[in-house]
């Protein structure tokens, strides 16, 4: 049971106290997820340390070749900043398809990878975007894949006080693609997610980056995908082909929001309104 909760506003005050709290301690963030889990889970975990409101993770920074985004940034201030809008616009799309206006509005981009969620939102476009995450654990930073921390659905390799610090993004030129189908509008979780950012010159994919959600155990990287359609001259007969490459790239299931077969459908279907989207 949580009987109680602190709160830091520094890594270096976080560092600095955090081996003297109890031992059963958790990380809360916005907390859309931990306290679902609360009401339905043991979680096992009688202390929250609040890092919400912790400086070195509420920051959005650019250097000359990538951006910094910290990982209690709130969803909705990814809509309000102009570095994500210029530099990562799959996360700028995704503002729009994620949850609703009130969790956005508390729910973290860290949050939502260490949920770990084969439909999290955050993490189809990060990938698609070629982001790496900063891990951090006493003070020590540690850069990984994004693969390296996700191992399956809500597990992590993340180890005990282990953080996410944020997360960097190359910056390259491209455009972004976001689509997800929900059963309605807001407060929707996902049947099935695409991402693609792409720098099309001409009628040739030059980058292309491809992401799946709620078609794995986790958000797929569709490189084989990605790497098909690299450098081709976009016809039907390259979509047609596209689409059966990534129909077995991914590995959707049947559970109570959707099918598998129809997963499989509707993510061929994305990906050729995707490559529409750039080439008309």
């Amino acid at each position: 049971m949580i009987n109680e909760a602190v709160k830091y506003y520094s890594l270096n005050e976080l560092w600095k106290n955090i081996k003297k709290l109890s031992p059963k301690r958790r990380y809360i963030a916005g907390g859309s997820d931990i306290v679902i889990s609360h009401h339905y889970d043991d979680l096992n975990t009688d202390l929250l340390v609040d890092i919400s409101d912790i400086k070195e993770l509420n920051i959005v920074k650019e250097t000359s070749d990538s951006v910094f985004i910290g990982a209690a940034v709130k969803i909705s201030e990814f809509k309000k900043n102009n570095i994500i809008k210029r530099y990562i616009p799959a996360l700028y799309e995704c503002v729009d398809y994620y949850a609703s206006p009130s969790v956005r509005n508390i729910a973290t981009l860290g949050g939502n990878l260490v949920n770990s969620s084969p439909c999290a939102d955050g993490v189809l476009a990060l990938v698609a975007s070629g982001a790496r995450v900063v891990r951090n654990l006493y003070g020590k930073q540690k850069l990984s894949d994004i693969f390296d921390v996700i191992i399956g659905p809500k597990k992590t390799s993340l180890k005990k006080d282990e953080l996410i610090e944020g997360f960097i993004v190359p910056k390259w030129e491209h455009r972004a693609v976001f689509l997800k189908m929900m059963p309605r509008k807001i407060f929707g979780i996902s049947k099935a997610g695409l991402c693609v950012c792409a720098n099309l010159k001409g009628n040739l994919f030059k980058d292309i980056r491809i992401s799946a959600s709620s078609v794995g155990p986790a958000v797929i990287d569709c490189k084989k995908t990605s790497r098909f359609l690299t450098d081709k001259d976009i016809t039907n007969d390259i979509i047609n082909k596209a689409k059966d490459i990534i129909s077995c790239e991914i590995s959707p299931i049947d559970d109570h929001r959707s099918t598998a077969d129809y997963r499989r459908e509707i993510t061929a279907v994305f990906l050729q309104r995707a490559i529409e989207k750039f080439v008309v």
